[in-house]
């Protein structure tokens, strides 16, 4: 039977594919935002792009302009499908938030956070 349950949780580990997205860190404000992502462009030659609530740098790195969820920042794991993602991690003991769904025309689920941070970090969901 152990055998039949790592095979099975293999399985499942394949189906979602999750993978780090990126690590957002929470900024005391625009300007610090701004600088963090700026120190990377100039260091890294990574792009940068600013969105309403943040700077990106490069791929993997995203400053929030006022703070927000999680202590030190977030995570954002992606996945192939939130909805089963959820249904898959409520069966290893973690609960999301769903206050935080947000949806894609369709109905599915697109991104979502969970309700426990690890580490300092919250951490959320998002499709692929």
């Amino acid at each position: 039977f152990d055998g039949i349950e790592r095979v099975a949780r293999e399985a499942v580990d394949r189906m979602l594919n999750f993978h780090m997205e990126h690590v957002g860190v929470n900024c005391a404000n625009t300007a610090e935002a701004e600088t963090c992502a700026k120190i990377c462009r100039e260091a890294f030659s990574f792009e940068t792009n600013e969105l309403p609530v943040s700077y990106f740098a490069g791929e993997g790195l995203e400053f929030m302009k006022d703070g927000g969820r999680g202590t030190n920042g977030h995570i954002a794991i992606r996945t192939n499908s939130v909805d089963r993602a959820v249904y898959h991690l409520a069966r290893r003991g973690i609960e999301v938030d769903m206050s935080t769904a947000q949806y894609n025309d369709d109905g599915s689920m697109r991104f979502i956070y969970l309700k426990e941070e690890i580490g300092g970090f919250a951490y959320h969901l998002v499709r692929r």
